[in-house]
């Protein structure tokens, strides 16, 4: 994980139980393809909405930049197409 994650303001305003399932979404998606972490991702989701919990537009923008700077500039694309189909 970047370090710079755990420095970002937005992080560090992270209310901890949003923090602590961000934090165990990020270990578990590190090195996974976007194929591979979209599931993952539905699984965490799920998991939000069960507790009643959202991310704010920070939060995801946040989640989103830390995905992608661990990814190749094609998996970067890959992921970008699979975030489109979801927002639709």
């Amino acid at each position: 994980m970047n370090q710079d994650v755990l420095n970002n303001p937005v992080f560090q305003n992270i209310a901890p139980q949003k923090k602590a399932i961000l934090l165990e979404f990020i270990k578990e998606a590190n090195g996974l393809s976007p194929e591979k972490a979209l599931p993952l991702l539905a699984k965490t989701n799920n998991k939000m909405k069960s507790l009643g919990l959202t991310f704010t537009k920070e939060e995801s923008d946040l989640i989103t930049t830390t995905l992608l700077s661990g990814l190749s500039p094609a998996d970067r694309r890959k992921f970008e197409a699979i975030r489109k189909m979801l927002i639709k």
